[in-house]
């Protein structure tokens, strides 16, 4: 893996000090934009489970901030958590301008549990979070189960995993469907070295149409990413057997996660190079592809220090296969 190095500036993923946060460079169209604050909070789980240092947790909870309940909600509970997409925007110091989404109280969640919090804490978080996330969003079912599971809660942790099953079900047979008449679709990924993304502007209206009807390769990894927190061994399983039907052929982060590395090698691991456009949530597709996705090859930043696409592939490899050599 490469070497994690606080302090440095000059990469293209860095951290911010003062509030302990990963974020990026601002891409080539967009040169003052604001450094990928908006994805902050995943981005900074993702650096703490690879590089384990607690401050990203740190900067993680100062997302967050209590706000007193009113009315009879007070009767029950004194305050509420009111997450953030960024320190910043949580003290008032800049406006947020968009609110939070389930993914960044999931990515939350996830990193409370990484870090090792007790089912206590976990509780007291969970508890206080308000079923409207934000204005434009709200707790899924699932999501909602899960947050309660990971605090421990005897019937989440029984539900949990069948309602998913039932959901995930329905979803790879949606998945599958749309594949077979379109020929767009998780088996039709081009590995990293022919793949060529192109602009969305110049796609037909109808494949625009068909890709928004896929199940999002984000919600694939934030699916496959869940699995792992199941404890019952038969229902893991299960769902875990069902989202490997809808892994794109070349996401081995997703593989990693949900135990199927048949089709995966060292050499594969190893050899796969760093790209900007958020390669384990994206999908090498052209047609299903909506980010600029492609193998970084600026010069501009320094490859030394915490490149983290490849760090966070090659820990998963490690952690799946230890007796193996360790790859860095």
């Amino acid at each position: 893996m490469s070497t994690f190095n606080w302090d440095v500036t000059d990469t293209f993923t860095f951290v911010d000090q003062e509030n302990k946060m990963m974020i990026r460079q601002n891409p080539s169209w967009n040169p003052n934009g604001e450094n990928g604050k908006g994805d902050a909070i995943g981005r900074s789980k993702e650096a703490y489970l690879i590089y384990k240092d607690y401050r990203f947790i740190e900067g993680i909870e100062s997302c967050w901030v209590k706000v007193p309940n009113k009315g009879i909600r007070r009767l029950f509970r004194k305050y509420h958590y009111q997450g953030y997409r960024y320190p910043t925007y949580a003290r008032g110091e800049e406006e947020q301008p968009v609110g939070l989404s389930r993914d960044h109280t999931l990515n939350t969640i996830l990193a409370y549990k990484y870090a090792g919090k007790s089912d206590k804490e976990m509780w007291d978080f969970v508890k206080r979070l308000k079923f409207r996330i934000s204005k434009f969003v709200i707790f899924s079912p699932e999501l909602w189960l899960f947050a309660r599971m990971l605090a421990g809660r005897k019937v989440a942790t029984w539900l949990y995993p069948r309602v998913t099953y039932l959901v995930k079900r329905v979803t790879v047979w949606w998945q599958l469907r749309v594949e077979k008449r379109s020929g767009i679709g998780p088996h039709y990924e081009e590995n990293q070295d022919t793949f060529h993304y192109i602009q969305n502007s110049i796609k037909p209206k109808c494949i625009n149409k068909c890709t928004k009807m896929l199940h999002p390769i984000y919600a694939l990894l934030q699916d496959a990413e869940q699995s792992t927190f199941i404890k019952n061994n038969k229902w893991r399983k299960k769902i875990q057997n069902l989202l490997y039907k809808i892994t794109p052929t070349y996401n081995y982060v997703i593989k990693l996660l949900i135990d199927h590395t048949e089709d995966i090698t060292f050499d594969d691991v190893y050899n796969y190079k760093s790209m900007k456009g958020g390669r384990w949530d994206g999908v090498m597709n052209i047609w299903w592809n909506d980010r600029t996705l492609e193998i970084n090859t600026d010069t501009s930043y320094s490859n030394e220090y915490n490149v983290m696409d490849v760090d966070y592939v090659r820990y998963l490899w490690n952690e799946k296969f230890p007796e193996l050599p360790i790859l860095d």
